[in-house]
């Protein structure tokens, strides 16, 4: 057997197959759960089929059946890992992308121009992406073994939470304005570390009426941990460290997001929601896609994010993050001009103050995005947000035909990795409400993002929520025994 094994290896043009199907083993090891099998099956061999007349196309333009096949893989290679090979040399240089694919282009000029027969590296091409699929294989059946233990209890923990009865309270209910400023620093850690005076936004707020948190923080340093924890008004699962992947732990905080307390809530009790955020929140679709939460529970998409035509694509269809915000805040501003006899809550998820930055201190836009330290950047796209934040607020407060909730929270620092940045700024967070009849006892200076809507619920339906300890970076015990 291993005599036959080793003809195949030698004489087939086996590698290019191979690669595909290392490929779909990849991106169910990624998500496991996630995975839709089905998809992933189609997509296996849909790739099949192209694979196939790739290779034929690529031997008549080499001439050459090896040389084909090698060129092909090759090309392939690029084309199926393009996303997170471009994220890999990003991080090191942005045009190190360019070295990659000149790199390629050259090869496939030795290969065409080559008379050699290339059939030790079409062996070792074969016997490589043998063993891939075979090491993938074992750790997709390994993910399975493991994950099960805790993916299950934490889906079913996120997924059917029990809702306590609320009543409201008050025959008119105030429509209520949640704005989420991504990565807006609190007051206090911009002047600590920035040293930048927030006084003249602070004055504004408060002759709004605002309450003013100067010293509150995210509970966490990711905006999906973050609005998982806000919307359910409570500190999210522990994952034990198999669970540690990213694209996993993203599906399962994109779930808890997606069926959040909050938002069913505020259903029940006759609103309407409008959803200007780039999470789904219960039947509401998100409002555009931020790249960097990949949708790993979304086993097409995701496959097609990882190739250079789907990211491509992505990046051609998907605004820009500054056009996002632009069409945030025109939908934000709409929904106050829109009449209607229900209650209504909008979540408004704007990508600022965070990068990429496209704004300077006058808020200029450069629609390539500005280039330069980041923590200069960062401030500079922060003066901006001020403005915008009094534009909405001015809005807000000018259209509403009866006194409005207004919340306005950053989910978490700026995350700035620069030596005078610590850690601790990371979880500091701005944090302004405007309340109808300017109550403001249940808030205080140092509150975090998991008491928000527990005291919106205890003054306007009646709830009895207790109060949670303000902790970062927490996460509650898991039985998973």
């Amino acid at each position: 057997m291993l005599i036959q094994l080793k003809s195949i290896l030698t004489t087939r043009l086996l590698h290019p197959f191979l690669l595909i199907s290392f490929f779909i083993l990849y991106c169910w090891k990624q998500t496991t759960w996630f995975f839709d099998v089905s998809d992933g099956l189609m997509a296996w061999l849909a790739g099949i089929i192209i694979v196939g007349l790739g290779l034929i196309m690529f031997h008549l333009w080499m001439c050459h059946p090896v040389r084909g096949a090698i060129a092909f893989t090759f090309s392939l290679l690029l084309v199926l890992f393009y996303s997170p090979m471009y994220n890999m040399v990003k991080s090191t240089n942005r045009y190190l992308m360019v070295v990659v694919i000149l790199a390629l282009l050259g090869l496939l000029i030795y290969l065409k121009t080559s008379k050699k027969e290339f059939t030790t590296l079409n062996t070792y091409l074969n016997t490589l992406f043998l063993l891939l699929v075979v090491f993938e294989m074992f750790n997709v059946v390994q993910g399975y073994i493991v994950d099960r233990k805790w993916y299950q209890p934490i889906s079913a923990e996120l997924s059917h939470q029990e809702l306590v009865p609320l009543q409201p309270n008050t025959d008119s209910l105030p429509d209520v304005y949640y704005i989420l400023l991504d990565a807006y620093s609190s007051p206090t850690s911009l002047k600590k570390y920035w040293d930048y005076d927030s006084d003249e936004l602070l004055g504004f707020l408060k002759d709004k009426g605002f309450f003013v948190a100067n010293r509150a923080c995210g509970n966490y340093d990711f905006t999906p941990q973050c609005m998982l924890s806000t919307f359910n008004m409570s500190y999210i699962p522990h994952y034990t460290t198999a669970s540690k992947a990213k694209l996993k732990t993203m599906a399962l905080y994109r779930k808890g997001i997606e069926e959040n307390k909050t938002m069913k809530y505020f259903e029940s009790a006759g609103y309407q929601l409008v959803n200007l955020s780039p999470f789904e929140v219960l039947d509401q679709p998100r409002k555009y896609h931020v790249i960097r939460i990949p949708d790993a529970s979304r086993t097409w998409r995701y496959m097609a994010e990882m190739t250079l035509p789907g990211r491509v694509a992505l990046d051609l269809l998907n605004p820009k993050p500054y056009q996002s915000n632009i069409n945030v805040i025109e939908e934000l501003k709409e929904s106050c001009i829109q009449q209607s006899d229900q209650p209504k809550f909008v979540y408004a998820h704007l990508l600022l103050p965070h990068g990429p930055y496209y704004y300077n201190e006058k808020g200029e836009l450069n629609k390539e995005g500005y280039r330069g330290k980041e923590k200069g950047l960062y401030l500079a796209q922060l003066q901006y947000t001020e403005t915008v934040l009094r534009d909405m607020v001015n809005h807000i407060l000018s259209h509403s035909t009866k006194p409005p909730v207004i919340v306005i929270q950053g989910d978490h620092g700026s995350r700035i990795k620069h030596p005078s940045i610590p850690v601790e700024e990371h979880y500091s967070a701005f944090y302004t409400v405007h309340l109808p009849d300017k109550d403001y006892e249940m808030f205080y200076d140092s509150i975090s993002s998991v008491n928000t809507y527990r005291i919106l619920f205890n003054k306007y339906f009646d709830a009895d929520f207790e109060m949670l300890e303000d902790k970062t970076d927490y996460y509650t015990p898991l039985d998973l025994d």
